[in-house]
């Protein structure tokens, strides 16, 4: 049978009261000394873990101790990060009508001709991927993008198509930033 409340609680007074605590110091140590164990244990594991995966890569059984280099050209070092501001982007465009929207919207329009084709071209170098993704989020419509490794410069050709019009609003220049999502690197890229 169950005790009556006040019967139990005087019960639970009397454990209570005669339970020794001990001081609060000596559970800190004792928790301290069990969390230098966990990381002990812990570090154990990884350097197992270490240790297997560098011997499996070490017995890991070679075709040719020879290096050998890649067949083709020697990769090109690309920039990949979109740029701070549109003035870190330089464009060159034949067209004044575009070179005055370019400039109002902060990109640095510089000097050289190049002419329209048969649809609006980006044409750019291994340093201006990111500034060519920017460009091109800010671009209605289709664009090509033609990537050319050999490009030291890090100006953009513009070449406008037939049916270019307008340059994007900021709101859809910010759209299609997240449509396009983070610039990839051709594959000539080391």
């Amino acid at each position: 049978m169950s005790h009556p409340a006040p019967d139990r609680l005087r019960e639970l007074a009397d454990d209570v009261r005669d339970l020794t605590m001990k001081p609060a110091a000596e559970v800190r140590a004792r928790g301290r000394a069990r969390g230098r164990r966990q990381l002990a244990a812990t570090a154990t594991a990884a350097a197992a873990v270490v240790a297997v995966s560098a011997g499996v890569a070490f017995a890991w059984p070679r075709q040719d101790a020879t290096p050998t280099l890649p067949a083709g050209p020697v990769p090109v070092t690309c920039v990949l990060t979109l740029p701070d501001s549109p003035s870190d982007v330089q464009i060159r465009v034949a067209d004044a009508e575009i070179v005055s929207e370019l400039r109002e919207r902060g990109f640095t329009v510089v000097d050289g001709a190049v002419g329209s084709g048969a649809a609006t071209t980006l044409t750019y170098g291994p340093a201006s991927i990111g500034r060519a993704t920017l460009l091109r989020a800010a671009l209605r419509g289709e664009v090509t993008m033609r990537f050319d490794p050999a490009r030291s410069d890090p100006a953009i050709d513009l070449a406008p198509g037939p049916d270019f019009d307008r340059l994007a609003t900021a709101t859809e220049l910010n759209q299609n930033l997240v449509t396009v999502g983070v610039p990839t690197a051709p594959p000539q890229c080391g």
